[in-house]
């Protein structure tokens, strides 16, 4: 996962596995040391259940038995009554999260691979209010890094790094206060 001073909360990373198991393109292969870390953090702030410190303790080796992560992880869940989120919501929780890696890129090529990644329309989700945000990365991309050649060369080609960076965080940031409030979540997830 990507971990640029981001640390995912139990919810996040449950809406990122619903989400990779829907669509094999946007896997990531370290779910497991995000479990384990997540634990960690969680035994750190005072949580003393035994089953999270089993799986806090995982975090030791290099990379997690899987194996043993998602028997925890379960038994965990099942104590606190918690279930895997639904596909709809799972796309609007990854979409938030792109949308967080947006706001906090360093450079412009950063800016260009990450809105790239995004697709045009949302995966697993049929709101039109979803589409629509996607709809909006897409052409922001387009906007931006497509070169229609000498005579058009892209947006950023003219512009510098801050500028491309400010550029982008004007534009996303009404998307991801919209991506933050629950009730809107609610409602792109429907």
């Amino acid at each position: 996962m990507e971990n640029k001073k981001y640390e995912y909360n139990l919810h996040e990373i449950l809406c990122l596995k619903t989400y990779a198991e829907a669509f094999e393109a946007y896997r990531v292969d370290d779910y497991d040391k995000e479990i384990t870390e997540w634990a960690e953090r969680e035994i750190i702030s005072g949580n003393d259940s035994d089953t999270l410190l089993i799986l806090a303790s995982l975090n030791l080796d290099k990379k997690p038995d899987p194996y043993e992560v998602e028997r925890y992880l379960s038994a965990y869940m099942r104590e606190n009554n918690l279930h895997m989120p639904g596909l709809g919501e799972s796309s609007v929780v990854w979409l938030r999260i792109k949308t967080w890696f947006l706001l906090h890129v360093d450079s412009s090529q950063e800016i260009e691979l990450r809105l790239h990644q995004i697709p045009a329309f949302p995966l697993g989700s049929d709101s039109r209010l979803a589409s629509r945000i996607t709809w909006q990365y897409y052409h922001l991309h387009e906007e931006l890094f497509d070169d229609w050649g000498p005579e058009y060369p892209s947006k950023a080609s003219t512009m510098s790094e801050s500028e491309i960076r400010d550029f982008v965080r004007c534009r996303v940031k009404p998307y991801y206060r919209i991506l933050c409030n629950p009730d809107w979540v609610w409602l792109l997830a429907r």
